[in-house]
């Protein structure tokens, strides 16, 4: 049986099956042979080897309720990162090993969700002390609490991954009930932060000094060409007819005149304006996202491979002035729009 799931049918979120193989390989190594639950929940196996292979996520939370049925073990979301590497997400993982701040490496990450899932997105924010990295979740969706412990555990343990065990969170928010008495130092010890459980939203909570800590590992020059890998296997991972596909390229001829808002996106794709939400919110992301993400990309390229000036750069891509471009180049990649184009 094969059941290989794409994005073309948006209206079921489906994830990535190598990410299901960190599970896999958890069940094996605690005497549990993954196959027959694989097959009770409806998915092939076989399709942890494919790279760009999806699963639908109602299949996936099934597993993972048979799995943690078979075992017994509700931290099994947590143990099943141990076997995920940062190849499992193409070359946004390895991008990621090249951030020059766990800021950048976060901004990067938000590329993570797209791959592993579309039933959910990353969202940052920033407030005067404090750098929040959220966890939303598509309406309707329900993945199993494994599957969101594990992934949380993994930004959680960004910077411990990225060689720097002390860049930790201040705190932790999770909406799933809190576990068992004797698996909460698990969960405690995991995610070597403050934990409050039974929350509304899926949050990591860190001081801004530390994400804006630079970190030993930065390598600007690759992680640049990494991201370019990276933005190609996300679009390829999309179909073709994709809402979010459609509008790129609008957006981008669009961005001279100031981000669009939702009301012009969607009389050009011809739906309302709620619909257009509801369209792009399904494929895991949204217009502020997408607009982020193409001015990011297209002032990365503009500043390292054209000779054009900061200030028509910056109209380009629809800022004020380049003030508002430089602040803008500063979150994201930690310089300068000129330390950019000299480095």
């Amino acid at each position: 049986m094969n059941n290989k799931a794409s994005n073309s049918n948006t209206n079921t979120p489906t994830a990535l099956a190598s990410w299901m193989r960190g599970l896999a390989r958890e069940l094996e190594l605690q005497g549990c042979q993954p196959a027959p639950l694989f097959e009770q929940a409806g998915l092939d196996i076989a399709l942890l080897e494919s790279p760009e292979a999806r699963y639908p996520v109602p299949q996936t939370t099934l597993l993972w309720q048979k799995a943690v049925q078979a075992t017994g073990d509700e931290t099994l979301g947590i143990k099943a990162i141990r076997h995920i590497t940062p190849a499992t997400f193409h070359a946004v993982g390895l991008s990621v090993m090249a951030s020059e701040t766990l800021e950048q490496a976060f901004g990067r990450m938000r590329r993570f969700a797209d791959l592993v899932t579309d039933a959910s997105a990353i969202e940052l924010q920033t407030t005067e002390s404090e750098f929040i990295v959220e966890l939303k979740l598509r309406e309707g969706a329900q993945p199993a609490h494994q599957s969101t412990d594990g992934f949380l555990c993994l930004l959680a343990n960004a910077g411990k991954g990225l060689g720097e065990p002390g860049l930790v969170p201040l705190r932790v928010e999770l909406s799933r009930p809190a576990p068992q008495t004797g698996n909460l130092e698990f969960f405690e010890k995991s995610f070597a932060a403050p934990l409050i459980f039974g929350c509304e939203t899926m949050r990591l909570v860190y001081a801004l000094a530390t994400v804006h800590t630079r970190l030993k590992g930065a390598n600007p020059l690759i992680a640049e060409h990494l991201d370019q890998a990276s933005q190609a296997a996300i679009e390829r991972l999309k179909p073709v007819n994709s809402v979010s596909r459609q509008l790129r390229t609008w957006i981008l001829q669009q961005l001279e005149h100031g981000a669009p808002t939702i009301e012009q996106a969607a009389s050009t794709m011809h739906m309302s304006a709620r619909n257009l939400q509801r369209k792009l919110a399904e494929e895991g992301t949204s217009l502020a996202a997408m607009v982020e993400d193409i001015r990011q990309h297209e002032a990365q390229r503009r500043l390292k491979h054209t000779g054009d000036t900061l200030t028509a750069i910056a109209l380009d891509l629809g800022f004020s002035d380049a003030s508002a471009f430089s602040r803008a180049c500063k979150r994201w990649f930690g310089k300068s729009p000129s330390e950019i184009r000299q480095g």
